[in-house]
């Protein structure tokens, strides 16, 4: 190797480093666009792909050629290395157009989302139909279709694609996350509750007082709203708010003192995970409750609502003793020291963090 190549000790990152500060004369520079570099491959790639988006035209194609020749098994290997550096990576998204290194890229974690809306805008129809299919990537970064539809090459195929994710997961989504906060669920029939109906039929005519706002609630006009027109409600009113009514409605009738209307509430659709661990730490609901998100397969597979039972008082001990089987250490130390649970509880979890802290 000649003088005018850089120290061979030197990693990618002091190379890159020496090119941006011009360090380096052109003929050296050139030289390293060539590829003439005693570096590790990956190390190589690393440079190669920095020296292919430079400005200078002949820096570029020289570095393009040179990555040319690099094994593609190396180049796959570089992409799909999750332990790359993310500056790296993202240096030769931009250098590459071999479409299996693109794929890698794409399906690299590592890669920044960015660098992918970067090549979604320029992609071409081969690497757009890689790039609309990663639907994980699009749900964690939606500009990726934005710059996708944007795309001036972009094929029919890859554009219905996007199109339907859109309308999947987003157009879709948010509609139903409106109907979930504001709208009355007029179409859900009566079906799901006609037992609480009947039971509700039954009920005196004099309707139990109303659960009370809040402070914060009382400054809310749409909270206000709700709440004066379930003072001139019936039981069975109630109970048909409470399993159609939008996020509103179904925070305070959760609250109700009485069981037909708090349990047409944990029966409502379009209850979300988040409101199900919010109203697993409420002190203020009726025991049903608790016990009907306990009977949720979906809601106990999330940690976060089975915690939130197990530190309720509120829960009945004979709901909350199976839940602790499942606390990981941390919590247990947590609820064995909790004043706030009940005896049995401190007790139970005292035990059980006494017996795992052994076999650990």
């Amino acid at each position: 190797m000649s003088s005018t190549t850089p120290n061979t000790e030197l990693s990618s990152g002091a190379v890159i480093s020496r090119i941006q500060e011009g360090a380096y004369p052109r003929e050296v520079v050139l030289n390293i666009a060539r590829g003439f570099l005693p570096l590790p491959q990956e190390e190589l790639i690393t440079v190669l792909a920095f020296l292919a988006v430079s400005e200078d035209a002949e820096v570029s194609q020289l570095a393009h050629e040179a990555l040319k020749e690099v094994p593609l098994r190396s180049l796959l290997a570089f992409a799909s290395n999750e332990s790359s550096s993310a500056d790296h990576l993202s240096l030769l998204v931009r250098a590459t157009e071999d479409a299996a290194v693109l794929e890698a890229l794409i399906r690299n974690r590592t890669v920044p989302d960015a660098a992918i809306v970067d090549l979604a805008a320029r992609a071409d129809p081969t690497v757009q139909e890689i790039i609309v299919i990663n639907q994980l990537r699009i749900l964690r970064a939606p500009e990726i279709l934005d710059a996708l539809l944007a795309n001036p090459h972009l094929s029919v195929e890859a554009r219905r694609r996007a199109l339907e994710n859109r309308e999947e997961f987003f157009d879709k989504k948010a509609r139903l996350e409106k109907l979930a906060e504001e709208e009355v669920a007029e179409f859900l029939p009566d079906d799901e509750i006609a037992d609480l109906l009947t039971k509700a039929e039954a009920e005196p005519s004099a309707a139990a007082p109303p659960p009370q706002l809040s402070e914060t609630e009382h400054q809310d006009p749409a909270k206000q709203s709700v709440f004066t027109q379930i003072l001139n409600m019936s039981v069975g009113q109630k109970v048909q708010m409470a399993f159609k009514g939008g996020k509103t409605w179904r925070t305070i009738l959760v609250r109700d003192r009485n069981k037909l209307v708090c349990s047409a509430v944990m029966r409502n659709p379009r209850m979300s995970e988040s409101e199900a661990e919010q109203i697993a730490g409420m002190r203020n609901v009726d025991d049903e409750v608790l016990r009907l998100i306990s009977t949720r397969r979906d809601w106990m597979s999330k940690y976060n609502v089975l915690i939130a039972l197990a530190r309720n008082p509120k829960v009945p001990i004979g709901v909350v003793v199976p839940l602790i089987n499942r606390l990981t250490l941390r919590d247990l130390k947590g609820l064995k020291e909790d004043k706030g649970v009940s005896e049995v509880v401190r007790s139970m979890s005292r035990k059980l963090y006494q017996q795992r802290s052994k076999k650990s």
